[in-house]
């Protein structure tokens, strides 16, 4: 039986080569027709491929979304029913302690620095007390993130990478220019309008592996031991 995670990206695979095929003849008949640009036949016959290109794509959406969803309710599925490591009492009383002490004031915040970087020491070994602990510095404005020496990932990081990987899906499925790109264009076409003529959006690049699927979906967030502990996560190992 085929893991959730292999599925999303098989069928992510399996998309953005399908879209390249359908956009590939958009844009071969597109050259082909460049030469009668401003006749009526150009006109029409680019509303011919324009229309053909829309359609297919629309349909391939269609027939992969509820794939998408299946892929992803699996990996909640798995990861919301799976078992974790459990706190040793120290590292229980650890956490406790900061909990209790809320959000500190800002002379207290240097000190309060130094008792997380001493209790992340102490609780590297345990990805659900890595979480927390993570939790605890993010409401108090450290951005800086812990790392867990665990293999496995906590249910909470890997319920964030699921959600990172919902909220990517739709831009993913609806463009295959780069986003970065993509949002400077349309930042300079607010600002200053646009001409018509602008350059054409540079494509995603095309995966093959499923770590570089991953890496596109996170933007480099997820791989290595990140990656494994991910798919152990949600594939129910």
């Amino acid at each position: 039986m085929i893991s959730n995670s292999e599925l999303f990206f098989i069928k992510a695979k399996d998309f953005q080569n399908k879209r390249k095929e359908i956009m590939d003849t958009y844009e071969t008949r597109a050259a082909q027709l460049e030469d009668a640009r401003g006749s009526k036949y150009f006109t029409d016959e680019m509303k011919k491929a324009t229309d053909a290109r829309d359609n297919a794509l629309s349909e391939l959406k269609s027939e992969y979304r509820e794939s998408f969803r299946i892929a992803l309710d699996g990996m909640s599925k798995a990861n919301g029913s799976r078992g974790t490591t459990p706190p040793t009492q120290e590292q229980l009383a650890i956490l406790q302690v900061l909990q209790m002490r809320g959000v500190v004031d800002e002379p207290q915040r240097a000190a309060f620095q130094k008792d997380l970087d001493r209790a992340a020491n102490t609780c590297a070994d345990n990805a659900m007390c890595i979480s927390v602990l993570n939790d605890i510095a993010r409401k108090n404005g450290f951005m800086r993130g812990y790392h867990s020496t665990a293999k496995e990932m906590s249910v909470e990081d890997a319920d964030r990478v699921i959600k990172n990987l919902t909220d990517a899906l739709p831009d993913f499925m609806e463009h295959d220019t780069k986003r970065a790109a993509r949002i400077v264009q349309e930042h300079n076409a607010r600002l200053y309008g646009t001409t018509g003529n602008e350059r054409p959006l540079p494509k995603r690049d095309l995966f093959d592996s499923k770590t570089d699927c991953y890496a596109e979906f996170t933007h480099g967030m997820l791989s290595g031991e990140a990656l494994t502990a991910f798919c152990a996560a949600v594939d129910g190992e």
